[in-house]
Formats: structure tokens, sequence, C-alpha cells
């Protein structure tokens, strides 16, 4: 367990040195890498399940690694949520 924790600090705080979540072939062509590619994703069985427990417990890295903006929801869709259920409405008015 000692050793996952190692792995996934080093490999978030290079993603997040990089500015970037790397894919398994931009890891392996990588020359700075931490790491060999095996060492990095033996620990947690996929390379796709390491990007989650990094998501999850170095939210800072990820950030940055993936760049995330909080952008506000467009009105149209929040519109377009609304009127569903009044639609609904109208049509079980009309059977009734």
């Amino acid at each position: 367990m000692a050793n996952k924790k190692a792995v996934l600090e080093q490999l978030a705080n290079y993603f997040a040195d990089k500015g970037q979540m790397m894919s398994p072939v931009e890891y392996k062509q990588a020359a700075d890498a931490p790491m060999r590619f095996m060492v990095a994703k033996r620990p947690f069985g996929s390379w796709a399940r390491m990007h989650s427990m990094v998501q999850v417990n170095y939210p800072e890295q990820w950030a940055k690694a993936n760049k995330v903006v909080a952008t506000p929801a467009p009105k149209a869709a929040a519109k377009k949520a609304k009127a569903k259920p009044a639609a609904a409405k109208k049509a079980k008015a009309k059977i009734l």
C-alpha cells in the first residue's frame, strides 16, 4: 500500500508539471518519465484507474494537469430542463 501511495504521488506531480494527463503511449515515449510504464501501472491494475486515483487523491495536481476551468452552465440548457416537466403535465391533462 505504501508503494501505491508513493507511485501515485510521483505520477501526480509529474503530470502537474507537464500540464497534461498522458496516455500510455505518450508516457512510454516521454524521456523524462519518473519511472517505467509497467512500474507506474502495476499497483493500480490499469492506467485509467491510476488517472481516477490521481483525481480523487490529488485534486490540485489533477486540476493543473487538466487545466480545469469552472464554466457556468448555458442558459438555454437550463430553460430546456425547466420546460420538460411542464410539457409532461400538459400531456397528462390531454389524456385525462
